[in-house]
Parts: C-alpha cells; sequence; structure tokens
C-alpha cells in the first residue's frame, strides 16, 4: 500500500477510495489526491528477505534476536522482556544498535 505514496510504483490497493463515497473525516484537512512521491534513498535493516527488500536501493542484514543483547517489548503486554546472545551473529549481520551508530 506504501509503495504508492513512497515510492511512486504501482501497488495492490483494491479497496474504494472513501472520499468517492462522501464518507470523510471531519477532524482532519481531507485532501483529494494524496501527494506521491520518489524516495531518494531507501534502507532497509531486516534478518530476512522481506517484501521491502527487493525495492530497498540498501540492505543491512541484522542479528536476529538469539544473536543481540536488546530489549523487547510488545502492544499485547506491559512487559519489557531483556534478550542475551545465545550465539554469535552469522556473517556479517551485526545488532541494530551498532548499525545505528
Amino acid at each position: 500500500y506504501m509503495l504508492k505514496y513512497l515510492l511512486g510504483t504501482s501497488n495492490g490497493v483494491q479497496g474504494k477510495d472513501l472520499g468517492k463515497e462522501e464518507a470523510k473525516p471531519v477532524e482532519v484537512v481531507w485532501h483529494d489526491a494524496a501527494p506521491e512521491g520518489k524516495l531518494d534513498l531507501l534502507v532497509t535493516l531486516d534478518f530476512r528477505m522481506s517484501t521491502t527488500c527487493p525495492y530497498s536501493d540498501i540492505v543491512l542484514p541484522t542479528a536476529t534476536c538469539y544473536e543481540k543483547n536488546d530489549l523487547n517489548t510488545s502492544d499485547m503486554h506491559p512487559f519489557i522482556h531483556p534478550l542475551s546472545t545465545a550465539v554469535d551473529p552469522a556473517w556479517q549481520s551485526k545488532s541494530d544498535w551498532e548499525i545505528y551508530k
């Protein structure tokens, strides 16, 4: 869905536009045509070949949860889970923190 607005490419949107049925929100300003664009650079950090990777200019291999010391949380519960390294990162993958630095 976001490929149309981020990259300016085709998309798989199958639903109708809400504006055509006059079901427009009243709390926000409604734009008849959403802006479409082309990103100059799309970088993806992933430990698997996700659907974003083929559209990315740069794909950096990140470590899995078994390969890094990190904190993990979810919107499903209020807990924070500490993760401990179980194995070394494979090949050239690095933790998110190492990539961000």
